[in-house]
């Protein structure tokens, strides 16, 4: 399928979780969402979890299924809305979230830029956009969580 053609050499490597099985998944702005989103949807899938796109607030997420039935979203910031294109943001927001337990939401990550100097400081605001970062806090959480199915890194 073209969703996946970017992620031939990835493939190669380690099987990767299959991807969504929806009406989007053969449509040109489906396909070049999950393009754009390739750099955070392909290790998470080497790792054997399925993930999807869709939109949020105001942005488009990746949406990672959990082995627990949790699942994670990854997002730019909501608001105030960027400029810049889907899967290039200035930084990331990954929480865990739970359909069934509404008090599960569990922030894992936040890139995200703040002008609010009274704001907490937060270390991985460094890495902003940068996709490595997200993947490896995700990485470090899910084994705690014994919630990773396999480890390519």
């Amino acid at each position: 399928m073209a969703a996946d053609e970017a992620n031939t050499s990835d493939a190669r490597t380690a099987p990767l979780a299959p991807i969504p099985d929806h009406r989007n998944v053969n449509t040109p702005w489906w396909q070049e969402l999950w393009r754009r989103h390739a750099h955070v949807i392909t290790p998470l899938r080497a790792r054997g979890l399925q993930c999807d796109i869709e939109f949020g607030l105001s942005t488009y997420n990746v949406r990672v299924s959990l082995p627990d039935d949790s699942y994670l979203v990854i997002s730019p910031p909501q608001e105030p809305s960027s400029k810049r294109p889907p899967g290039d943001p200035e930084g990331w927001i990954a929480t865990r979230e739970h359909p069934d337990d509404q008090t599960l939401l569990e922030v894992l990550y936040d890139s995200a830029p703040s002008d609010d100097p009274g704001a907490p400081h937060r270390p991985e605001a460094r890495h902003g956009g940068s996709a490595q970062p997200l993947i490896e806090t995700i990485d470090h959480r899910l084994a705690q969580l014994g919630l990773c199915i396999l480890y390519t890194s």
